[in-house]
């Protein structure tokens, strides 16, 4: 079975019907559209809705209702015409991503016992059974307490490059970029997820026309405007970075929040090498706290040519 694409947003007022219908074909005991918009932008409870279709009508939803540090999912529910295409992953993936923005530490699930698929699903994103509760659903049935752990588990790494591959392993089907787009509710179409993928896998901050050049790749339909707008939408959320090295190149792109790090510039190639070096960060703290300043961030750019041979030994470059 081919991977349908998956659009995640957050779920309005308007949505309210829709999820009524879906609810009603998934629960006996089902809520309403009045029970629902209850829940819809009422500050404190996270509403996500998901679609496969072009025309993005709703296939899926979840609602988890947080306090304090810690978060309730309240109902998750997919149309059972469109199960086994991923709309539930999708969607606890793209809510535990903004829980874990906000500062979130752990998400509890209740689920009956019987429900195999609901348990699977918990499980793969690391859930653990913390309690049971006996014959708690109308039919009989025990209901299992999952805790869910937000808090994330990744240490700092020197090499910004192997951080963001453990990241891409955790990722399952859903790139780095667009768990970043779907926290800030954005819609994403076939087109923006290439180019988001692309991003993703990148490591050497490639600019417009090499992003077109690798995505049309993948997508010959995908045009160089496409690139051009998808990439200004995604700076302006804050997803990506834009560098000018002043190389003479183009602007380049990587994406945001993947830790500090430096870069340098091989003039020869217009390879973009990230590198993080303790002593002069330590250098660049001495010299603001000498000159009477506490630093509150820095930049640095290197420009330079390959050694003959390569690198010293020692780790001097």
């Amino acid at each position: 079975m081919a991977v349908a694409t998956i659009d995640v947003r957050f779920a309005g007022s308007a949505d309210a019907s829709a999820l009524a219908t879906i609810h009603a074909a998934c629960f006996a005991k089902n809520w309403d559209a009045d029970a629902i918009i209850q829940f819809l932008g009422v500050p404190g409870c996270l509403s996500l809705v998901a679609s496969t279709t072009p025309d993005h009508q709703t296939q899926g939803f979840l609602i988890i209702r947080g306090a304090s540090d810690e978060a309730e999912l309240l109902t998750l529910a997919v149309d059972p015409a469109f199960r086994r295409h991923g709309l539930a992953r999708a969607l606890l993936g793209a809510a535990t991503a903004v829980l874990r923005a906000a500062g979130a530490k752990q998400l509890f699930i209740e689920v009956d016992e019987s429900n195999s698929a609901a348990r699977g699903l918990y499980q793969s994103f690391g859930a653990v059974v913390v309690g049971r509760r006996t014959r708690y659903y109308e039919h009989g049935a025990d209901a299992e307490m999952f805790s869910l752990a937000l808090e994330a588990r990744l240490k700092m790494m020197t090499e910004v490059r192997t951080e963001r591959r453990e990241m891409d392993k955790t990722a399952s089907r859903e790139n780095r970029i667009e768990r970043l787009c779907a926290a800030r509710g954005m819609r994403m179409t076939g087109q923006r997820r290439v180019i988001a993928k692309v991003l993703s896998e990148a490591d050497d901050h490639p600019d417009v026309e090499e992003l077109h050049r690798r995505a049309a790749a993948r997508d010959p339909r995908i045009s160089l405007s496409t690139v051009y707008r998808t990439v200004r939408l995604f700076e302006s959320e804050g997803i990506l970075e834009r560098h000018e090295f002043g190389d003479g190149r183009r602007a380049r792109y990587e994406p945001a929040g993947h830790g500090h790090h430096d870069h340098l510039i091989n003039v020869s190639t217009g390879e973009v090498i990230e590198f993080k070096n303790e002593q002069i960060e330590r250098l660049q703290e001495t010299v603001a706290r000498e000159l009477g300043f506490r630093l509150i961030g820095h930049r640095l750019e290197l420009f330079g040519t390959p050694l003959k041979g390569g690198p010293l030994k020692g780790g001097k470059s």
